[in-house]
């Protein structure tokens, strides 16, 4: 292509360019105008999203959580949130209805797990449980950049009376967690009886659990 050509082919790619087939894009696409695939216009969800509250991701819109659920001292808690792209982590979220009694001193943590069942980091909740009927977070020891993909959030709380936290008002067993078993659950318990977040987790053994609300940002 001579140089003189550039800016017609500029022009003709700005105002109309039609692909057939597969296309691999690395980096950011941003489109100046309306997408459209297979003749019907592409456009983002007229819909609350994460990034609208500030959250890289969430389990659901905080809008449906409507029911508390009181956590059992030492079960560990798993939410999963779907990271579409690569983030720094820097928080965990989840929201409170009924703060904790008395909280056992070193025995309240939330942290962030990869599919692979590895607690990536923590955080203490000691001082972030005792304030109820808000959302909360925790600031992770080490902020975690991390790959796209499927990580869950992981509570354990040990109280005189533990929090009480929210969850959408589904059933516990089957519905939230349609199709989904094992490592692959949204909503999950994994060991009990614990003091702190182990190192990590079989996430194979994980089991159906409350849908707790959870979200990460930076």
């Amino acid at each position: 292509m001579a140089l003189q050509d550039i800016p017609l082919a500029w022009s003709r790619l700005r105002n109309a360019w039609r692909l057939t087939g597969n296309a691999a894009v690395t980096g950011n696409l941003a489109v100046d105008g309306t997408l459209s695939v297979g003749g019907s216009s592409v456009s983002a969800p007229s819909v609350p999203l994460p990034g609208d509250h500030g959250f890289h991701a969430w389990q659901y819109d905080p809008s449906f959580a409507s029911t508390g659920q009181l956590l059992t001292n030492g079960t560990i808690y798993l939410s999963a949130v779907y990271l579409r792209q690569a983030v720094m982590v820097a928080k965990c979220w989840f929201l409170m209805s009924t703060a904790a009694a008395t909280p056992t001193a070193g025995q309240n943590w939330i942290g962030l797990v990869n599919s692979s069942g590895t607690v990536l980091s923590t955080a203490s909740l000691d001082s972030v449980i005792t304030t109820g009927s808000t959302a909360r977070s925790a600031t992770l020891a080490t902020p975690q950049s991390v790959a796209a993909g499927t990580y869950w959030v992981a509570i354990v709380c040990n109280a005189t009376t533990a929090p009480t936290l929210m969850r959408t008002n589904g059933m516990t067993t089957g519905t939230n967690n349609a199709n989904l078993s094992g490592a692959s659950l949204r909503y999950a318990t994994n060991l009990t009886g614990q003091t702190a977040l182990p190192g990590s987790l079989a996430m194979s053994s994980n089991v159906v659990g409350p849908s707790l609300w959870v979200a990460v940002s930076a």
